[in-house]
């Protein structure tokens, strides 16, 4: 299993969906060529609609049932939705008001997690504060969501991007032979690495990771590139330790959608055309998304 082959002037970028992007597509473009021509766009799934509301931190103590569901990255994407009592039969009914949920925003999404991220890591914050430059529409690449809630990471399109991906993905099928793998007691918590991180179709490549947490044997890692976490083995992480590797700011960032949840993961790797209408309050990094119909 090798590192993602990058040949000079393309990226092949091989999902659950087919996908391209060009001028036409985007202000501002990346032009991104697969192997056998433009790579074709596919439609996202469709999103469930609702009213919600989202919190930083602890929820609101008049909510009167709380149900956590764990989020594919390893961190828990909260959801908590008022609690609806059933009338007695005999009492007068009430026409149902519209049900509100309420999401907490994923502990790895929230500006304290991505400043220690960023300064372990990258050794720089400024990525942070680019971040709510970005307005007007957009092209969204998805690389990872958070199931049951308007959360998800998505690389923004653009000529800036094509030029990171390249050469962040040829220095890392360059020196993945050459990295030795960590010692056994060079793997705690924030070591920077090196790990398989699965492409869909395309299959496993060495990528950018951040380790979490250990357990034993095991490693929870952050792929930094692509917003998920995920569980290897402690001998299966490599040294990435050089800070020329780590000059190319996170590829991916993460989003809210306006209005709805993404109903599912087939919507990873696929690209997502909408506008940005704004950024979440008290966490101004996490932009509000409204996808074009």
């Amino acid at each position: 299993m090798g590192a993602l082959p990058l040949p000079k002037e393309e990226i092949r970028l091989e999902r659950n969906c087919s996908m391209s992007w060009s001028s036409s597509d985007f202000r501002p473009s990346a032009k991104v060529f697969g192997e056998n021509g433009v790579l074709e766009e596919q439609k996202s799934p469709k999103f469930k609609k609702r009213e919600t509301e989202v919190y930083v931190g602890n929820l609101p103590l008049d909510i009167s049932e709380i149900s956590e569901k764990a989020s594919a990255q390893g961190f828990a994407g909260t959801t908590a939705c008022p609690q609806l009592t059933p009338k007695a039969s005999g009492e007068p009914c009430e026409t149902e008001k519209p049900k509100t949920s309420f999401f907490a925003v994923p502990m790895e999404m929230r500006g304290s997690f991505l400043v220690l991220l960023l300064r372990e890591c990258f050794r720089d914050l400024g990525w942070l504060a680019t971040i709510p430059s970005v307005s007007g529409e957009v092209g969204l690449l998805v690389t990872s969501t958070v199931p049951q809630t308007p959360f998800f990471w998505a690389m923004h399109i653009t000529e800036t991007l094509h030029r990171n991906m390249l050469a962040l993905f040829s220095a890392l099928a360059e020196a993945e032979e050459q990295q030795p793998y960590l010692h056994d007691s060079a793997v705690r918590r924030g070591a920077r690495g090196l790990a398989e991180y699965h492409l869909g179709s395309h299959g496993p490549a060495w990528n950018r990771c951040w380790v979490l947490d250990r357990v034993d044997s095991w490693v929870v890692v952050m792929f930094v590139d692509f917003g998920r976490s995920a569980t290897i083995p402690v001998q299966s992480l490599r040294a990435l330790d050089s800070d020329d590797f780590w000059t190319i700011p996170p590829l991916t960032q993460p989003f809210m959608l306006e209005k709805g949840i993404l109903s599912s993961n087939q919507v990873i790797h696929c690209i997502l055309k909408g506008k940005i209408t704004g950024a979440l309050n008290l966490e101004s990094h996490i932009l509000k998304f409204e996808e074009f119909k």
